[in-house]
């Protein structure tokens, strides 16, 4: 699994010296007590890394609230980073979904109550999740079935991260992305 608290120190760090307006959308760490509320209200109990990393950077404000609670263009596909806050409420919207309209096939649901969101567009039809029972991280797009195999956990996911911020940041040949004004824009 690595540490995730390395992985995301290193990521935060090239954006400070890098992309300073992106940095500026990183989230404030998440009290514990905050972190297990959402799990109670979530009924579901989140790995030792997803918890982990929440207290790094996981603030965001109620649930119920506007679009609060992200980090903008962090990760690849200029997509939000969610906070607690913001993964609790895309939560239970996909579990909306699926109990008002249920997968035809209940291997391979539209959502599963152990998925936790950790990466969304606006409307919640595009992004990442993390399967709670093998710390692997999925992708979801509007209209396909949900996959699995991009990155084995959130430690992965932010050391690759890395690996591509670093390659822009070198002026590499095929880098993913590029930093104009200070924010970092994926390609």
């Amino acid at each position: 699994m690595g540490d995730v608290q390395l992985a995301w120190q290193r990521l935060v760090d090239w954006l400070e010296t890098n992309a300073p307006t992106t940095a500026s959308s990183v989230l404030a760490p998440a009290p514990p007590a905050a972190i297990t509320a959402a799990e109670e209200r979530m009924r579901v109990v989140f790995p030792v890394e997803l918890r982990t990393w929440l207290e790094a950077s996981g603030a965001g404000s109620d649930p119920e609230g506007g679009t609060d609670g992200v980090a903008e263009g962090v990760v690849p596909g200029n997509r939000y980073l969610l906070g607690l806050a913001a993964m609790e409420r895309t939560y239970h919207f996909k579990m909306e979904i699926e109990r008002d309209d249920p997968s035809d096939d209940p291997e391979f649901p539209f959502w599963h109550e152990q998925w936790i969101p950790i990466v969304s567009d606006d409307d919640a039809c595009y992004g990442k999740f993390l399967d709670v029972r093998s710390g692997q991280i999925g992708s979801l797009g509007d209209g396909d079935a949900p996959s699995f195999g991009a990155h084995d956990s959130l430690t992965s996911l932010f050391s690759e991260t890395v690996v591509l911020m670093e390659q822009i940041s070198a002026g590499e040949q095929g880098a993913t992305g590029r930093v104009q004004g200070g924010g970092l824009i994926w390609d």
